[in-house]
């Protein structure tokens, strides 16, 4: 009987893999596509972030941080003596019209409950703060400016992880589980992310394909945040020295990942150009799509103890997030298995038996 095998080894199960083998348990891996090429973590934005609504996210995105400033140390190994995730610290803006304004107020009392460091202010005076925006429309916005949000490259990330925890026994295989029931292990986790329906039929977990743009514009501005208009819902970040840019408009039950070129011209291009006067002049050089696991409950992880099982945790659900809360989500099953409780950041009420009552706890910030 194998000690612990994890479903999936995306940017979940390796994060879980390494905080478990530093435990000293016995962790097998098995991952159906170990290229990962259709896994949510790598066709992200890559970015992390503490500006949620719920406490609970925003205890998860402080501490990717720490983690993340902490990788060189964390995730060194004999193979990878120097570890990185090549962060980008430029901070995110989130702006939000009159119909959000009351929402948000009610965020930033969570925010400053768990001292998150959210600067907020009015939209009539973004532009003394960020003068490429246009306010129009905009009521209120919070930003970071310490170096305490960003983005990183997320295959370095997942890389360093999995090597880490393979220095410390981790085992991961190419193998594709159809029933949970072909496992014998005292523990069983499922990662399996998009497709966690095809192993627990009852969560409501399915793949959410979104669509991300590569634009070029003749001004280029390198510390610009990854700022999410939620008036409109398109976000935007640099890259290089071009932008990425997501568009709002996902779609359930796409049978492939090609991109949805139509949103360019008839909705994320006309609302980067609004917003942002200089991205008049974008020009569309590439794109691509990814999958979200989205929580169709309400847009929150499912994490915890499944309790129809004796020996069945999962996690999945992150709706977009999974890449900055895989740390925290990692070493909070592992405690929870380890100790039969969560230690450090409480995060039951992302347990399993919130789907069952459908007691939904949603979280309206999602990117």
């Amino acid at each position: 009987m194998d000690d612990v095998v994890i479903v999936g080894g995306g940017i979940i199960g390796a994060a879980t893999a390494y905080f478990l083998s530093k435990e000293g348990r016995k962790v097998k891996v098995i991952e159906r596509d170990p290229t990962y090429k259709k896994a949510s973590f790598p066709l992200s934005l890559g970015g992390f972030r503490r500006q949620f609504f719920q406490k609970e996210n925003i205890l998860l995105g402080k501490f990717a941080r720490e983690f993340l400033n902490q990788i060189p140390e964390l995730l060194k190994t004999e193979k990878n003596p120097k570890p990185t995730a090549s962060m980008v610290p430029n901070g995110y803006l989130l702006m939000f019209g009159p119909e959000h304004a009351e929402e948000q107020y009610k965020a930033l009392e969570n925010h400053k409950a768990c001292e998150a460091g959210t600067k907020n202010i009015k939209g009539s005076e973004l532009k003394k703060v960020f003068p490429y925006i246009n306010p129009e429309g905009i009521e209120t916005a919070t930003y970071t400016d310490n170096r305490t949000e960003g983005w990183i490259d997320p295959f370095m990330f997942h890389g360093a992880l999995k090597g880490k925890a393979m220095e410390l026994g981790a085992e991961f295989i190419k193998g594709e589980i159809k029933n949970l029931g072909e496992l014998n292990a005292k523990t069983i986790i499922s990662a399996a992310g998009c497709w966690t329906k095809e192993l627990l039929d009852d969560i409501p977990v399915v793949p959410q394909k979104h669509t991300v743009f590569r634009v070029k514009c003749p001004k280029h501005i390198p510390e610009m945040p990854l700022t999410g208009d939620l008036t409109t819902g398109v976000y935007w970040r640099p890259e290089g020295k071009e932008y990425l840019a997501g568009s709002p408009i996902s779609t359930f039950d796409s049978k492939d990942l090609e991109p949805a070129w139509n949103d360019f011209e008839e909705l994320v291009w006309p609302a980067l150009a609004k917003r942002v006067p200089i991205f008049e002049e974008l020009k569309l050089t590439g794109g691509w799509a990814g999958f979200y696991d989205c929580n169709k409950l309400d847009n929150n992880a499912v994490v915890g103890k499944h309790p129809k099982y004796d020996n069945v945790y999962m996690a999945s659900g992150f709706t977009g997030r999974g890449l900055m809360q895989a740390p925290g989500i990692g070493r909070a099953l592992t405690e929870l298995i380890t100790t039969g409780s969560y230690q450090t950041i409480d995060i039951s009420v992302f347990g399993v038996e919130r789907i069952f009552n459908e007691n939904a706890r949603p979280e309206p910030y999602v990117l």
